[in-house]
């Protein structure tokens, strides 16, 4: 019972702070995207009023991975797409982790004293 009333809480509570942000939730939707302040093109829709539902993508470390939209006349591209990282910045996040483990290092050692 308990359960049910903090789940009705949290509700109203994301309800109430999504009303305060001013988003409104769909019952139905539309995903869409746009090129500056072209038509938007539809590339998803909900079927379901009960369940509108979320659109995900999900792009893999590999040459594969992309999303490529294309503008209504054809004439410009948005591109999404995964790529190998180059050395350089390869370099600069080993050594960001590298500092990170030692300041937790430093952290650890200097509590178990």
């Amino acid at each position: 019972m308990e359960s049910q009333e903090f789940e009705k809480e949290s509700v109203m509570s994301e309800n109430e702070e999504l009303k305060i942000l001013g988003i409104e939730k769909f019952d139905r939707a539309e995903w869409v995207f746009q090129f500056d302040e072209d038509e938007p093109v539809v590339i998803a829709w909900s079927n379901s009023k009960d369940d509108p539902g979320d659109l995900s993508f999900m792009l893999k470390a590999d040459s594969g991975s992309n999303i490529i939209f294309k503008s209504n006349d054809g004439r410009r591209t948005f591109k999404i797409f995964a790529r190998r990282m180059p050395d350089e910045r390869r370099a600069e996040l080993d050594e960001i982790q590298k500092k990170e483990e030692e300041l937790l290092n430093k952290i650890n050692g200097s509590t178990e004293e």
